[in-house]
């Protein structure tokens, strides 16, 4: 009498369907998640032919740049409220590059300008170059930072080097505008980091008042003795 039990052949060919079955269906499903899966801009992840996904990286722009503006036009305004860029009068320039001026003003770690009192005539190009620390040489002007009063002439323009590190580098100012021109340094007006220059004639706000962050050469000893050194100067006092 025939009986239903299975062969064994019989039995693995069902087993290698049902096998084939679930691959095939793995794969379809597999495929339509790969469809509806969110963009690589929501899940932070992109994916190129033949290579695994990457994460992506998303740039904003400069929350502070406006319509006419670059990020770097934006990068230098912010530099320059804090002092660290140039003013558009200072010429930047390094050791390896530009000319200097007539004359050079260093400036130092013991937090000091030397010289610390200079005549020049009108048009004279001073160098200030950084010796040693990270300086300023900055105006006396409402347009500088830190400058609380006006100590340079009348109708002068402002001018400020910037804040720079730089060992042996330097900035030019050229002055045009006849008069005693004090000036500081940002980061150490505080402690007493002043310097005077008299262009052709003493005159306007800084002759009117002691500087109130420091002791200063008169501009009528810088007028005659051309310049005075640093020391020269806390030597004898005046």
């Amino acid at each position: 009498m025939a009986t239903d039990r299975p062969t064994r052949r019989r039995l693995l060919r069902s087993v290698a369907g049902i096998g084939i079955g679930v691959g095939i269906g793995g794969c379809i499903e597999t495929g339509t998640q790969s469809e509806n899966e969110p963009s690589g801009s929501d899940t932070g992840r992109s994916t190129t032919p033949g290579s695994q996904a990457t994460r992506s990286t998303t740039t904003t722009a400069d929350p502070t740049a406006t319509e006419g503006t670059t990020s770097e036009d934006t990068t230098r305004a912010k530099s320059d409220a804090t002092g660290e860029s140039p003013s558009p009068n200072t010429e930047t320039t390094s050791a390896a590059s530009a000319e200097r001026g007539a004359y050079t003003v260093g400036m130092y770690t013991d937090l000091y300008f030397d010289p610390i009192g200079l005549f020049v005539e009108p048009g004279t190009t001073v160098s200030f170059e950084l010796v040693s620390g990270v300086h300023s040489a900055t105006a006396y002007h409402p347009d500088n930072q830190g400058a609380l009063d006006q100590r340079i002439p009348s109708g002068a323009p402002s001018w400020n080097t910037g804040r720079f590190g730089e060992e042996g580098a330097f900035r030019n100012v050229t002055f045009e505008t006849s008069g005693t021109h004090d000036y500081y340094c940002i980061p150490h007006k505080q402690l007493g980091m002043v310097g005077r220059i008299v262009v052709g004639e003493p005159g306007g706000p800084a002759t009117e008042s002691p500087n109130p962050d420091g002791e200063l050469p008169d501009s009528e000893r810088i007028l005659e003795e051309g310049s005075i050194p640093y020391e020269e100067f806390r030597a004898s006092g005046r």
